[in-house]
C-alpha cells in the first residue's frame, strides 16, 4: 500500500524542527530525553522507536540491580587494567543510585535483597577467596561501603554475597520513566523504524519516507546501532529468559549468578523462579539481533534448574522470551560524538539496568 501524501494540516503539526531527537526509547534513550528536558523545559524533544514499546533489552531483562560478582570482576581483571574495572564498578553503582533516586524504589519494585554468586565447583570457589579482601578495599574506596562481599553458603552451595545489590521490575522501570517524559512534554513516535539518517544535518528518515529534522541527535539504539551506523563495532547478543509456573516451597530468594554471571536467576514473588543466560553455551548462534529461542540453551537451563537448583518435581515453564543486548569489545559503553551535533550512547554490554540512565544523562549533557 502506498503511503499517502501529508495534508497541509499534518505538515503544520509534524514538520517541526526539534531541538533534540532521540532514536531509541529504551532506558538510555528515555533518560537522555528526560534529563535534557529538565535542563531546557522549553525545548522541543522527540523520541522515536521502531516498536510499540522498547523491545531490545530494557523491558526484557531479568531485573537485576547489580554491580558485579566476585567471579566476574576477577575475570575482567585478566583482560583489563584495575583502573578500568574499578571505573566500571563505580559507574554501575552510581547509575543504580541515579535510577532509584529519579524513579523511586516503590515505583520500580526495588528490593535490596543483595546478590549471591553460587558455585558447584569448590576449586573454582577457592580460587577466588583470596580476592575478597582486595575487592572489599576497592568498594570502600569507590562507593564508601565496607564489607560489601562476604564468604558464605546458600542452601549448602559455596557462595559469595554482595550486600549492595538488589532486584527490580524492568517493566515498571520503563513505564515510570515514560510517564515522567510525557509529563515533561516530550513527544513520541512509536512503531517508526528509521531507515536513514544524516548525522551532519541531523535529518532522520523513516521506512515510510517521513522526515524528522533536529538541531541535535542522540542515537541510543544499543544492539541495533550498526543498522544505522555500520562503522560502529557493537555486536548484538541474544539473552534467553524463562519464568516458571507457581511452585510450592520456593527456596531461592534474592538474585543469583552462576558461572561468572553467564547464568542468572531470581525469585519473582514467593512462588516463581526466573532463569536466564547460557549465551556461553553457543556464542556464535546468540550473536544475533533476531529474537527467538535457542533450544540447546533452553535445554541447558532446564537441566541446570533440575540438577543444581533442585526445583520441585513437575515444575513447568510458564513463559519464555529473549532480549537483545549490545556488546562492545571492552564491555565499556560507547559515548561518542559522531558529528558536531550527533551523539552516540550505546553498548551497555548486558548491564543496561545499572548503566543506562547515567549514560543517557551524560549524553544529554553533551548536547
Amino acid at each position: 500500500m502506498n503511503t499517502p501524501n501529508r495534508s497541509y494540516w499534518e505538515n503544520e503539526l509534524y514538520n517541526l524542527t526539534y531541538d533534540l531527537i532521540i532514536i531509541g526509547a529504551g532506558l538510555t534513550g528515555l533518560s537522555s530525553a528526560y534529563f535534557y528536558k529538565q535542563k531546557y523545559p522549553e525545548a522541543k524533544v522527540l523520541v522515536i522507536d521502531r516498536g510499540f514499546f522498547p523491545i531490545g533489552a530494557s523491558t526484557r531483562n531479568a531485573g537485576f540491580a547489580c554491580i558485579g560478582s566476585v567471579g566476574e570482576l576477577i575475570s575482567d581483571l585478566e583482560l583489563e587494567s584495575a583502573e578500568i574495572v574499578k571505573q566500571r564498578i563505580k559507574d554501575r553503582y552510581e547509575g543504580l543510585l541515579l535510577l532509584r533516586n529519579t524513579l523511586g524504589d516503590s515505583n520500580i519494585d526495588y528490593e535490596p535483597e543483595g546478590g549471591w554468586e553460587v558455585f558447584d565447583d569448590e576449586s573454582e570457589f577457592l580460587k577466588l577467596k583470596d580476592s575478597v579482601p582486595m575487592l572489599n578495599d576497592w568498594m570502600e574506596d569507590l562507593i564508601g561501603e565496607t564489607e560489601v562481599f562476604k564468604v558464605g553458603t546458600y542452601l549448602g552451595k559455596h557462595s559469595y554475597f554482595n550486600r549492595v545489590e538488589g532486584m527490580l521490575h524492568p517493566g515498571k522501570m520503563i513505564r515510570t520513566l515514560h510517564e515522567k517524559c510525557l509529563k515533561s512534554g516530550i513527544e513520541f513516535r512509536w512503531n517508526t523504524k528509521i531507515e536513514e539518517l544524516d548525522s551532519i544535518s541531523n535529518l532522520v528518515i523513516s521506512e515510510h519516507g517521513h522526515k524528522f529534522q533536529s538541531k541535535n541527535l542522540i542515537i541510543a539504539t544499543n544492539a541495533f546501532t550498526n543498522k544505522l551506523l555500520p562503522q560502529i563495532n557493537i555486536k548484538p547478543g541474544r539473552g534467553y529468559v524463562f519464568i516458571t509456573k507457581e511452585m510450592p516451597a520456593l527456596e531461592w530468594f534474592g538474585t543469583f549468578h552462576y558461572n561468572k554471571g553467564y547464568v542468572y536467576f531470581r525469585n519473582v514473588g514467593d512462588t516463581r523462579i526466573l532463569i536466564g543466560g547460557g549465551r556461553n553455551i553457543n556464542y556464535d548462534a546468540e550473536t544475533t539481533s533476531e529474537f527467538g529461542v535457542n533450544e540447546t540453551i533452553k535445554e541447558y537451563l532446564i537441566n541446570f534448574s533440575n540438577d543444581f537448583l533442585k526445583l520441585p518435581q513437575g515444575w513447568e515453564i510458564e513463559q519464555e522470551w529473549s532480549g537483545i543486548m549490545g556488546f562492545t569489545e571492552s564491555k565499556s559503553y560507547l559515548l561518542e560524538q559522531i558529528d558536531e551535533n550527533c551523539i552516540l550512547a550505546a553498548g551497555l554490554s548486558g548491564m543496561g539496568v545499572a548503566l543506562g540512565m547515567n549514560l543517557g544523562k551524560k549524553a544529554s549533557d553533551l548536547v
